[in-house]
């Protein structure tokens, strides 16, 4: 096994691969050939989610981040984190910050070629799982030396559900995105022990640069390579830790640089999540084996997944849920540790690329409660578990070839079918929340999103019965009780509408969107001058809010008072002077004020911007009036 390590150079895609290791397979199946079909099944399975929509953090990422509009971003992306397009606003769900200028690059260059055109995003990400996935089968075939366990370990990988969260979902691609540079980053090495020559060795160091700047998770690979050198060699531990040492030294220094650069721009090299805190150390210590088992689960039977599993804390050593899943690790360790003396260095490298990457997301402070678990920290990991899957497939087609071949079949088969059936739970919002309130049915987080998502839909019953069902369960967070008070209002419950506002507002005087709701409200109700206040106090807030200097300019114009809504839309025009409503409303203004001209020029202006015909048919019909009356 050792040779196999030092590795070998895959056959030419114009040559027939390994011709003795499977001679009916070896006659038809081309270098060429294998690659061509690990991609097509790979795409096969995953064209289904091209159709898919914006989901849970892309309208913020993607749709709402000013700064993917600018190649500047290019530049801006190396010192500032994923997040920073949110910091200074009055948003109140800014998320934690990451340190990922390279995926902030991936958006940059997908909103310039695809703006906001959703399945030109899922292309460039099936694009990097298929990339991936080519790697991947490079990597394990010299790996191993052997074209049958990298061509099924790479289909495993390819069609593997747990990827769905990575490629179905657009902001989902850092991991993916790593492993376009972790992946090689490994190959390379594998050329540099091949072949001596430092330049593998500084590519592999540049590509793990790559990796970590896609995401942090990526600073697992030093652990995969120290774990390949302790396996290869037969050496005394000494000499094995020395040469490890040595090699790993530019990793070490890629690693620094990484560091210090992180720190210089997030302020911090790691942090406790605020919902963390409410959960003592050792229920998180307790939970870790369990958040163990469930990966391995979701990597050995991926059906029937979700973007949150309702996973619960452990607080006592006594609860079946830390007893057992302690008892299962510690039963894989003694099996392993019994025998130790069969298990090849293949399979050392195998294990080590299965769980050096999960390390660093056992660190669950850094999560939301209910995000402890989370498919896509899978990517990395289900390489080593595709490479020992396939490496114990193989192994048994030694001895009974049809029922090796069942199982790869009915595995492969199984897999892609869950894809499929996955992709579509990652279509739309619904789809994805009511799968993950079907787990976590105690969840405000999943109710509050379907509620969202039902709202955006125009499901107005069933947005207040789930945003109600939230509010139940977290009355304290005012962004529920804004929402339902917006399908309140939808349904006609004007009273409670306003209600939910106000108990929004108890909760949080300074909520922007609160008070504008309130105030439109108010508005439609005619009480113009209570509307005025609530639209002003909103300005105070967030200055640069269009929508609520927009408000505040119509419940002026409404009371008659045309000279300060003309301010205010004057003001809107200035920063966005496309708005044809603003533009619409202005002309009202200056009719209003006897401004005849004025008004009659900026009418046209509205027109000629205005793209809802039915719109532009109601300012012609006002513009006529205009003119009669000049």
């Amino acid at each position: 096994m050792q040779r196999a390590l030092k590795t070998r150079e895959a056959a030419s895609s114009d040559h027939k691969v390994q011709a003795g290791e499977a001679s009916p397979l070896a006659e038809y199946f081309t270098e060429s050939r294998v690659l061509f079909l690990l991609l097509a099944i790979t795409v096969l399975v995953y064209a289904n989610s091209l159709s898919g929509d914006f989901l849970y953090d892309d309208p913020k990422q993607i749709v709402s981040n000013p700064q993917l509009r600018s190649w500047g971003n290019l530049l801006h992306a190396f010192w500032s984190d994923v997040w920073s397009f949110q910091r200074g606003t009055p948003a109140t769900d800014v998320a934690l910050p990451y340190y990922r200028p390279l995926f902030t690059l991936y958006l940059t260059l997908g909103y310039q070629l695809f703006g906001l055109w959703t399945p030109g995003w899922h292309l460039m990400n099936l694009m990097v799982h298929a990339g991936a996935t080519l790697m991947v089968y490079c990597l394990l075939r010299r790996l191993s030396g052997r074209w049958m366990i990298a061509a099924l370990a790479a289909a495993l990988f390819g069609l593997h559900p747990v990827h769905v969260e990575s490629v179905s979902w657009i902001s989902g691609i850092p991991d993916a995105l790593a492993a376009l540079f972790y992946v090689p980053a490994l190959l390379s090495y594998a050329r540099y022990r091949e072949e001596g020559s430092k330049k593998w060795l500084a590519c592999s160091s540049i590509a793990f640069a790559c990796s970590v700047l896609c995401k942090e998770t990526a600073l697992s690979l030093p652990l995969v390579i120290a774990v390949w050198e302790m396996a290869r060699a037969k050496q005394s531990w000494t000499w094995r830790i020395k040469s490890a040492a040595l090699v790993l030294a530019p990793y070490a220094i890629v690693t620094a640089g990484y560091l210090a650069v992180r720190l210089a721009v997030l302020g911090r090299l790691s942090w406790d999540h605020p919902m963390m805190a409410r959960v003592p150390d050792a229920a998180i210590w307790m939970t870790t084996p369990l958040v163990v088992i469930s990966y391995l689960q979701h990597l050995i039977a991926p059906f029937y997944l979700s973007l949150i599993y309702g996973l619960p804390f452990v607080s006592s050593a006594a609860d079946w849920r830390f007893v057992l899943p302690v008892t299962l690790l510690a039963g894989l360790a003694a099996a392993f540790w019994f025998y130790r003396r069969h298990v090849t260095a293949e399979m050392w490298v195998a294990c080590a690329l299965l769980f050096a990457p999960l390390l660093p997301v056992l660190n669950l402070k850094v999560f939301h409660q209910e995000n402890i678990v989370q498919d896509r920290y899978l990517y990395l990991p289900s390489i080593g578990f595709c490479f020992l899957t396939a490496w114990l497939i193989v192994y048994l087609a030694r001895k009974r070839v049809t029922v090796a071949a069942l199982i790869a079949g009915i595995t492969l088969v199984s897999f892609g079918a869950s894809t499929v059936w996955q992709n579509r739970v990652w279509q739309n919002s619904i789809a994805l929340w009511q799968r993950a309130l079907a787990y976590a049915p105690q969840s405000w987080t999943a109710r509050y999103n379907l509620g969202l998502a039902y709202l955006q839909n125009k499901s107005d019953a069933d947005a207040r019965a789930q945003l109600l069902e939230a509010a139940r369960l977290r009355p304290d967070l005012p962004i529920i009780h804004n929402n339902l008070a917006l399908a309140e209002s939808r349904l006609g419950h004007t009273d409670s509408a306003i209600a939910s506002l106000n108990r929004a507002l108890t909760f949080d005087p300074q909520l922007v969107e609160a008070r504008n709701n309130l105030g439109t409200i108010l508005f439609a109700r005619g009480d113009y001058r209570a509307a005025r206040e609530q639209f002003r106090q909103a300005l105070e807030k967030d200055p640069a809010s269009l929508p609520a200097r927009f408000n505040l300019a119509r419940a002026a114009a409404a009371a008659g008072e045309h000279a300060a809504a003309i301010r205010e839309y004057e003001t809107i025009l200035a920063q966005s002077p496309a708005d044809a409503e603003a533009q619409y409303q202005l002309a009202l203004s200056y009719a209003a004020m006897g401004r005849q001209p004025e008004a009659i020029a900026q009418m046209e202006r509205a027109i000629n911007t205005e793209r809802d015909t039915k719109r532009a048919a109601e300012m012609h019909a006002a513009l006529d009036r205009l003119r009669h009356a000049h």
